[in-house]
């Protein structure tokens, strides 16, 4: 399962495996001489080092924390953003970049020197602090800090390593056991064959796939997400992953709809139904969740407006 971070999703995606942490990072010697290595920083008081010191001091520090970033940085960790802020399916992931164990050191050290003199003034207050309270050698106990600090850190990632491996691993039985493929719905398979409109590059092999389009969970009933199988021998189409550029739009009281197809590895995947503007968008009323939750069966074809994706906006 590829890493992520920050703004961007953290949640694994549909067909990855699970990659556990680099196996330096998880044994305990890696811990053990971690915390020792920022706990002897701990004991250096930078306030009274002169300019020579001080400047290998803060290198000491800065090159540490990268090689610490570097060494418990999962493989294949990306960067990325939800899909929806670039029109694609709710509840997907757009990789943007991969991050480098390299690039990841470099930006972690050069943090830490970039924040070297907030970073020790704070230090020289915490130590003044505990020297007025009579703590007779306050850099032992910083460096105690440290210590526990560190590997506190280290054994709640294995225990969130443990507590992914097992949500993983569970997630997936809980797939392959629900993952039933049946008839698909005549109202759904009747929308699909609508957005294979002729003279859009690679429909010819769509309406082929159609011929053999089974529908995954069928038997749940109607869901806005409907998650499709094709024959194995159907042909395929390139672009090999993407969005259909042909959309339905449809009206339900105040709501307007988009049903939008998603194609991957060259074959049908996937038919969603969602708002067809942004809820939050200024002036909107419509309820995003009251919306889709009261839709209860696919539109008639009679009721879709198709438009198709073109350079310029939906036409």
């Amino acid at each position: 399962m590829t890493e992520s971070f920050g703004w961007f999703a953290d949640a694994p995606l549909s067909g990855q495996t699970f990659a556990p942490p680099p196996p330096l990072a998880a044994r305990p010697l890696f811990a053990v001489a971690s915390a020792a290595a920022f706990g002897g920083l701990s004991l250096v008081e930078p306030r009274p080092l002169g300019s020579g010191a001080r400047a290998a001091y803060r290198i000491t520090t800065a090159a540490l924390t990268g090689a610490y970033t570097a060494a418990i940085l999962p493989a294949g960790t990306t960067a990325g953003m939800p899909a929806r802020y670039t029109g694609g399916p709710p509840g997907q992931f757009v990789p943007l970049c991969t991050i480098g164990r390299g690039s990841a050191a470099l930006a972690a050290g050069g943090l830490v020197l970039g924040l070297a003199d907030p970073l020790e003034a704070l230090d020289a207050r915490i130590t003044g602090w505990l020297t007025e309270r009579g703590v007779r050698r306050p850099r032992w106990w910083l460096a105690g800090v440290g210590v526990a600090v560190v590997a506190a850190g280290w054994a709640a990632d294995r225990a969130d390593l443990r507590s992914l491996q097992r949500s993983h691993e569970e997630a997936l039985q809980a797939f392959e056991d629900t993952d039933e493929i049946g008839p698909a719905d005549p109202a759904m398979t009747a929308v699909l064959a609508a957005l294979l409109q002729p003279g859009v590059t690679g429909v010819e092999a769509l309406r082929v796939q159609l011929g053999s389009v089974q529908q995954r969970d069928a038997e749940a009933g109607f869901m806005t997400d409907a998650y499709l199988a094709v024959g194995e021998d159907s042909p395929r189409i390139a672009p090999r992953t993407q969005v259909w550029p042909v959309k339905a739009r449809f009206q339900r009281g105040e709501a307007a709809f988009e049903i939008e197809l998603q194609i991957h590895e060259g074959r049908l995947e996937s038919l969603a139904i969602m708002l067809a503007d942004e809820p939050s968008s200024p002036g909107s009323e419509v309820d995003q969740d009251e919306a889709i939750n009261s839709l209860t069966a696919w539109p008639a074809v009679e009721e879709l407006e198709l438009v198709t994706e073109t350079a310029d906006p939906l036409t």
